[in-house]
């Protein structure tokens, strides 16, 4: 029997969350962040879906993610209908979900390489 080691896809990885952290590359973080591969921002001043805009949201447009996963903490919360539509002008697919299921979520998608950006939005 051959075994192939599974590496991941880029420089950031999830190692382990909970409801209200999320640990990454075996750092522990509180505070609100974007993750993908090759991207970590620390510190987003934002923590409600509600917060998002179409002007505090462009960093991430010029990031290009395909898809772009909001974890909108311990209950399910949308932005703004202009937020989504602001991305779907960009052709970002755009999915929300608790914090939990976004962390699973991006793991899945970032070690099939696909390009996916995580905004996770943590009560401080």
């Amino acid at each position: 029997m051959h075994f192939t080691e599974d590496l991941p896809a880029g420089n950031y990885i999830i190692n382990a969350y909970t409801a209200k952290t999320v640990t990454i590359n075996k750092r522990h973080h509180q505070k609100s962040l974007y993750v993908a591969a090759d991207v970590l921002l620390e510190n987003i001043p934002l923590h409600a879906s509600a917060q998002l805009t179409t002007e505090n949201i462009q960093f991430i447009v010029d990031l290009k993610p395909q898809l772009l996963i909001v974890g909108s903490g311990d209950h399910l919360q949308f932005p703004d209908p202009q937020v989504m539509a602001h991305f779907s002008r960009y052709q970002i697919g755009l999915e929300v979900m608790e914090h939990t299921a976004a962390c699973r979520t991006f793991a899945v998608l970032s070690a099939e390489q696909r390009r996916v950006g995580a905004l996770l939005l943590m009560c401080p």
